[in-house]
């Protein structure tokens, strides 16, 4: 097993605390907020800068800093930390000077497109002027994480997602349930908490970064090689991610007209939480197995030991697949229950989860794919590549396009949920073949063997899991609900009687074949006990 992967696993236990802290956000978000104009207001509003955090802060900013500060760190500390200093100050002075292009523009361009009354859009604008400066304090903490992860150091920049999301639930848990506010009100101090989490990320993560020696040594040297080496890396990068992100955004403006064309039907909010949902898995081993990948590569490259790279991307990319394939079945089987587990009650009615099954279902279908083009993509950027990235994500912006426009009208909102799952996994395919350029080709080998070995254990669970959710779910949901439980907790319930031994099968049949996978775990947990 390669040490990326290795220490993904450690990672990926960071990040389920913070994904678990995610689930118990958005039940308070659906049940707070429901589906209505305010939380549609408020998931276009946040999307924005989360489309540019996640384009810049979790993408391309820190993956292109990250090879240039392990060759400053060569000629020393000092060095290392004068270039870190550098970018952070033309970084700061740039993302201000968009933060201030955004918010001259916001009250002419929303409203154009995001449509609907003049109410609605005003609430939109409001909460961007907020939730916008989330891009800077993210954007700045990511280079204090890369700096930390370039040392191998994981664990306190795990940390960031980890303060956001307490953020959230200081407001849902500390101030919410002693007010009587109306939904304006409560809407609109939870974007100013949000912001101060952010402020919190950026405070620690510095704190951490100059306790370890490596505070940047700040100064407006906008000559510095760095600079201009980060923003040549970024320039196609960004234009490739931007392509992804600006198919996230296009999402959101159709789902917008959908639900225009559709009032009640809550589709702005039901693809939001539906992609919240398969980002769970997604974000536990795809971001865990992305960030260790990038420093095992570079220091396989600095060392000009080429060869061990299709070793370690077979380690990362079979880890992948043996923990979000089974992830990704057992969404698609029991879409139902898990959004009745997570979001049922309050504002969250049968409606908002029906509306909600099919796109869940469809996303579903791309999680290991996610996972694996986060890896693939951190492969790219190792070799100092990313014009790669860039075309091929701009040939599966433009398959997007068309495949939401050509399925819209039949599909409604499912079809942007189609489109997106359908593209990335054009993009897998993609990115997979053209590594052979950098003399490092995909272990196609090594990988559909991985693959076949899967086949039996996943085989195993989904048979359980559908006649579970065939033949089970409605006599206990109706037994719970007998006996005095609410659908929400009978739902739970229910849900828990499936996964444990769905899980318990899947892992024990992995185990009884002998995968690598599952020996890496079972060799963790043993040596902690």
């Amino acid at each position: 097993m390669s040490q990326a992967a290795k220490r993904s696993f450690a990672l990926s236990f960071y990040t389920l605390i913070s994904r678990i802290l995610g689930v118990f956000r958005d039940h308070f978000m659906a049940v707070s907020f429901g589906t209505g104009t305010v939380a549609s207001a408020f998931s276009v509003a946040y999307r924005l800068p989360n489309m540019f955090r996640n384009l810049l802060a979790e993408g391309t900013l820190s993956q292109s800093f990250m090879p240039l500060y392990s060759e400053s760190d060569k000629e020393g500390t000092e060095a290392a930390r004068r270039m870190s200093g550098a970018v952070l100050s033309f970084l700061f002075v740039i993302l201000l000077s968009f933060v201030v292009l955004v918010f001259s523009f916001s009250p002419y361009a929303l409203p154009f497109l995001v449509g609907g009354t003049a109410e609605y859009s005003g609430l939109v604008v409001e909460l961007t002027y907020i939730l916008f400066f989330l891009i800077v304090t993210a954007s700045l903490s990511s280079i204090y994480m890369a700096i930390s992860n370039v040392k191998n150091r994981f664990f306190v920049p795990s940390l960031s997602p980890i303060i956001l999301n307490l953020s959230y639930l200081t407001v849902f848990l500390g101030i919410f349930p002693f007010v009587e506010w109306e939904l304006l009100t409560k809407v609109r101090v939870l974007c100013f908490a949000i912001v101060g989490g952010g402020i919190i990320q950026l405070l620690v993560q510095a704190w951490y970064v100059s306790k370890n020696g490596e505070g940047p040594i700040f100064s407006w040297n906008y000559k510095h090689p760095a600079i201009s080496k980060i923003f040549n890396l970024m320039l196609p990068a960004v234009v490739g991610g931007g392509f992804y992100q600006l198919g996230l955004l296009v999402d959101i403006f159709l789902a917008n007209w959908v639900q225009n064309q559709n009032p009640g039907l809550g589709a702005v909010v039901s693809l939001d939480y539906a992609q919240r949902l398969v980002q769970l898995p997604t974000g536990i081993i795809g971001v865990a197995l992305a960030t260790t990948t990038l420093p095992a590569l570079l220091s396989s490259l600095k060392q000009n030991r080429h060869s061990e790279v299709p070793k370690e991307m077979l380690g990362v990319l079979g880890f992948a697949g043996f923990l979000t394939a089974p992830a990704a079945l057992g969404i698609g089987i029991l879409a139902g229950p898990i959004l009745d587990s997570i979001y049922f009650g309050g504002r969250w009615d049968h409606l908002a989860t029906e509306t909600t099954i099919l796109p869940l279902i469809f996303y579903s279908v791309a999680v290991p794919f996610y996972s694996m083009n986060k890896v693939l993509i951190s492969t790219f950027y190792a070799f100092q590549d990313t014009k790669t990235p860039l075309r091929v994500q701009a040939f599966t912006f433009a398959l997007n396009l068309t495949l939401n426009f050509s399925l819209i009208f039949f599909l409604k909102h499912s079809a942007i949920a189609l489109s997106s799952a359908v593209s990335t996994i054009v993009t897998w395919t993609l990115l997979s073949r053209s590594l052979k350029k950098h003399e490092a080709p995909f272990p196609w080998e090594g990988f559909f063997s991985k693959i076949v070995k899967l086949i039996l254990p996943l085989l195993s669970m989904g048979i359980f899991l559908f006649l579970y959710k065939e033949f089970a779910h409605r006599p206990v949901m109706d037994f719970l609900s007998e006996i005095g439980l609410g659908y929400a907790n009978s739902s739970r319930i229910s849900l828990t009687a499936a996964v444990l031994p769905g899980m318990i099968i899947f892992f024990s049949s992995s185990l009884l074949l002998g995968l690598e996978e599952i020996r890496l775990i079972t060799g963790k947990l043993l040596r902690k006990k």
